[in-house]
């Protein structure tokens, strides 16, 4: 066995403890029968539209990467983009040890364009980017309704507002490649977590939660940070943590905000699971050219 393939199975059994001892700290800081009681009463045809919305994140995100490709003027089509996009959030939550979605990506399109790997890793790194912009944006705006946050507003805002303004200049300047369509890219990037935050309005109404949604929203955003490190398998734990975190700062129900997260993971992974028909399709469609040749 060489190193690599050894390293790669290592960080799949580092995932899995990572995983389950995220999840036994939030299982110590939760009521099981609570947790119960409202997963028993909640209003199950309303995941159905939660479910839509975070369908409706995702092709926008997918539209958001393809405008990132055009900036490396990678001949991509919008077909083929969505193909490799559904593929890549199949590999990030099925394929946890291995190279991950956006490497799948990576690798995918260096082959079969023979294009840079450092110029796709650029538009794949600048993608992710716009989304972290938007995740603070929200959570920056949304923290100005929150009551504990009442005495930082202008601190908060003025700190982003400043840190946006670096942020645009440092792109134009020192890498003017994926500045070409930085409005439209970022409009794209707040369109994808705003359907996100659609989706969790409705996974709390069929939960049946009664408080303010804007400081769930908060915290969810939040926690949504968590998931940009690799440690978990597909975020699941690390989003738990950060949720029971961030809820008992903001004195929230603690069930119901883990309740909303463990929901959320789920519609993620079923949406993700669709990709192994598009995985399987793709390998028969390429064995099947192989065989004509």
């Amino acid at each position: 066995m060489d190193r690599k393939r050894a390293w790669n199975i290592i960080k799949v059994f580092l995932k899995l403890a990572v995983t389950g001892l995220t999840l036994w700290i939030v299982y110590t800081k939760v009521d099981l029968n609570a947790l119960s009681r409202i997963w028993n009463n909640a209003i199950v045809w309303l995941f159905a539209p939660a479910l839509l919305f975070f369908a409706l994140s995702q092709f926008i995100s997918s539209f958001r990467l393809l405008n990132f490709f055009k900036n490396i003027r990678l001949p991509i089509s919008v077909k083929h983009n969505i193909i490799l996009y559904i593929q890549g959030m199949f590999y990030n939550i099925f394929l946890p040890g291995g190279i991950g979605g956006d490497g799948y990506k990576i690798l995918t399109l260096r082959k079969q364009y023979n294009t840079a790997s450092k110029q796709i890793f650029s538009a794949v790194f600048f993608d992710r980017l716009s989304g972290l912009w938007a995740l603070c944006f929200l959570i920056v705006s949304l923290s100005l309704f929150v009551p504990l946050f009442n005495n930082y507003t202008w601190l908060i805002a003025g700190g982003f507002v400043a840190g946006s303004i670096i942020y645009y200049f440092v792109i134009r300047f020192f890498f003017h490649t994926h500045s070409a369509r930085f409005f439209k890219t970022h409009f794209l990037a707040l369109l994808v977590q705003s359907c996100q935050l659609v989706s969790v309005a409705f996974i709390l109404k069929a939960l049946g939660c009664h408080e303010f949604y804007f400081a769930y929203f908060t915290i969810f955003l939040l926690s949504s940070l968590s998931t940009l490190f690799p440690f978990s398998i597909g975020g699941l734990g690390a989003r738990e943590i950060a949720i029971v975190w961030a809820a008992s700062i903001l004195q929230l129900n603690n069930d119901m905000a883990v309740s909303v997260s463990l929901c959320f993971y789920f519609i993620s992974a079923i949406l993700s699971l669709s990709g192994i028909f598009v995985v399987f399709y793709s390998q028969k469609t390429t064995t099947h050219t192989a065989t004509e040749r």
